[in-house]
């Protein structure tokens, strides 16, 4: 494929998952969910595309630790109910898509930056002191129980997917090498 072409191509792409990410992102903020007729066809996609690639040898081994370990993580973070299903599936789909590390890292520095912006603004100074007491009592080996999870997550259930969005964004057009 000529150059031009390919390039074109490739910043359609971009644009294209770019534009899907700041919708999902908007539609998180407004109504604290992701909705399952949007994230499950790019899950399917994007694992589709990752099964593909391993049987071309497009990928290595490497890149299928990647994913199984993220879909893994993202699975318990589920049944915790640390985070919901969609943003789970929102995660699984980004990292089917592309099975690198710097995004894993991308998506777990925006998770935090999300969770203290969310701290911050719904629950203020308490919310942060609460944090940070969780984190000093985790850092002695007691960990909140799945029951305790769930209804923290229940009581005040937060957007999350616009940071697991935003880190998509920044990956898709700082990172990504190709199509």
């Amino acid at each position: 494929m000529p150059q031009i072409q390919h390039d074109a191509l490739q910043w359609a792409v971009r644009t294209a998952m770019t534009t899907l990410l700041v919708g999902l992102a908007v539609y998180d903020w407004r109504h604290h969910r992701v909705p399952n007729w949007v994230v499950r066809p790019i899950l399917v996609t994007g694992a589709a595309s990752l099964l593909a690639r391993l049987g071309l040898g497009q990928l290595g081994p490497a890149a299928l630790a990647i994913a199984a370990s993220t879909w893994a993580a993202c699975l318990v973070l589920w049944w915790l109910r640390a985070f919901g299903g969609g943003d789970m599936k929102l995660v699984m789909a980004l990292i089917a898509l592309a099975p690198d590390l710097r995004l894993v890292y991308l998506l777990l520095a925006a998770v935090l930056g999300g969770l203290l912006l969310n701290l911050a603004l719904g629950e203020g100074p308490s919310g942060l002191r609460r944090l940070a007491a969780l984190l000093a009592t985790a850092s002695h080996g007691a960990l909140p129980t799945r029951a305790e999870i769930t209804a923290a997550y229940e009581a005040r259930g937060r957007p999350i997917s616009f940071a697991f969005c935003l880190a998509g964004i920044v990956y898709v057009w700082l990172v990504w090498a190709g199509l």
